[in-house]
């Protein structure tokens, strides 16, 4: 079966003419395909596990960036973050990224950062670091970061709404449990699962 999509397994093929309700594949809550579904699943899992803060992040540029710049100073600004709750609480950092064009043709940002600990760092802190690490870096807002961020940042794993998904810092060791899959895919390593979403 194609684990791309799952779309043989559909539980009713009619829904109420009414109704925007879609009508998902047997075990999806999200998305129909499976790999947005699994990251999804995924990415509200990793919000989840004890011990961890996560945070919802949006940054846009004032104006136009190269990508590659942007997302180099996004790394910097990620890096520096990942030092300060290393430094401070011994936290391993890690982010899933997203990237839009808005359309003034701008680089915007969505993140989830997330670490063991990240609360004892200030918000307002990082909002002021990104502002102030580049000419061109514009706003920052972050918010606690809340379980539906999930299945808002797994929509840009299709390259069709014109953005991407992109994994950084620390993801080794974590064991991913097999209920976080939509069922139709059986590789659910970590790992794998960053190798295969990231590419």
């Amino acid at each position: 079966m194609d684990t791309l999509n799952c779309t043989t397994r559909i539980r009713n093929t009619q829904s109420p003419p009414f109704s925007n309700h879609r009508v998902l594949p047997q075990g999806h809550r999200f998305f129909e395909d499976c790999l947005r579904e699994n990251n999804a699943k995924f990415i509200q899992w990793a919000m989840t596990r004890k011990g961890v803060s996560s945070w919802f992040v949006t940054q846009t540029f004032k104006e136009y960036e190269r990508p590659f710049k942007a997302r180099m100073l996004y790394d910097r600004w990620a890096g520096h973050l990942s030092d300060a709750l290393q430094n401070r609480t011994g936290g391993r950092l890690r982010w899933i990224r997203t990237e839009e064009w808005q359309v003034r043709e701008v680089i915007h940002f969505h993140s989830i950062v997330q670490g063991d600990e990240l609360n004892v760092l200030s918000r307002k802190r990082w909002e002021h670091r990104w502002e102030t690490l580049g000419c061109n870096t514009g706003f920052c807002r972050i918010y606690d970061a809340d379980v539906k961020a999930a299945p808002y940042l797994a929509k840009y794993t299709s390259k069709s709404l014109g953005g991407e998904m992109n994994w950084g810092g620390y993801w080794r060791g974590l064991f991913v449990p097999a209920s976080v899959t939509c069922g139709h895919s059986l590789d659910v390593s970590v790992e794998s699962h960053v190798a295969i979403t990231a590419g």
